[in-house]
């Protein structure tokens, strides 16, 4: 018997797993914290992957398997800035919320993102060397920006607000929502917004876009035809 089963194929014996095993969610966000610390302390350039997988208990082998390149280290970084306002999209399709309602937790949230100290350091080191790597800023673009408004225009169609040019209602509404936040921002890195002003100008925000395209009637009934 013995003999019988030494001489059993491979195929019907399980084989140990081979090669590291998968990260779970824990390594993966103590890399990203560590990323995120290492490119706001030295920007972009100057951001060694070694200092990365010191910070983050990791090695470099782990790092690359994750993240082949510097720029999809910076790109994960800003991703985790940027997931929660997108991962509502559906939800919101699929509500019933008036669009009033569903409008201002989007501004609330995309004023949020733009108040947060991480996400507008970041943003800085994005346009101070969008020049120097232009690849890396337009897949952030195309990523993020282009990302946000695709999303938006399809509440906004689904919802038959500013159309027929729904992606152009949906800057001019990010555009209302954001003003001169950015850029006071970018020019006063000391500056905060307080909960109050941030809730102020997203009401002012929605209601001005509202006014710019009529707010439908949600349920109203069609008039019906007269009968002959």
């Amino acid at each position: 018997m013995a003999a019988l089963a030494r001489s059993r194929p491979l195929r019907n014996r399980r084989l140990p797993a081979r090669g590291r095993p998968a990260l779970d969610n824990t390594e993966r966000e103590r890399i990203l914290k560590a990323t995120t610390a290492v490119f706001l302390e030295m920007g972009f350039q100057r951001a060694s992957t070694n200092v990365i997988a010191h910070r983050a208990r990791s090695s470099k082998q782990t790092l690359y398997s994750l993240f082949p390149t510097k720029a999809d280290l910076f790109t994960a970084v800003m991703s985790a800035q940027t997931e929660e306002l997108y991962s509502h999209h559906v939800e919101y399709i699929e509500s019933g919320k008036p669009p009033r309602q569903a409008l201002t937790e989007m501004g609330t949230m995309l004023l949020n993102l733009f108040s947060s100290p991480n996400f507008l350091a970041l943003y800085r080191i994005l346009i101070a060397e969008a020049e120097n790597f232009p690849d890396l800023a337009r897949q952030l673009w195309h990523l993020y920006a282009e990302r946000g408004y695709t999303l938006l225009a399809e509440y906004l169609e689904s919802r038959r607000i500013g159309g027929p040019a729904w992606r152009k209602s949906a800057v001019q509404f990010v555009s209302i929502v954001l003003g001169d936040l950015v850029l006071k921002a970018m020019l006063n890195p000391g500056h905060a917004v307080s909960k109050r002003e941030l809730n102020s100008r997203v009401r002012e925000a929605v209601n001005h876009f509202l006014l710019l395209h009529s707010e439908p009637n949600i349920g109203k009934q069609s008039k019906s035809l007269p009968e002959s």
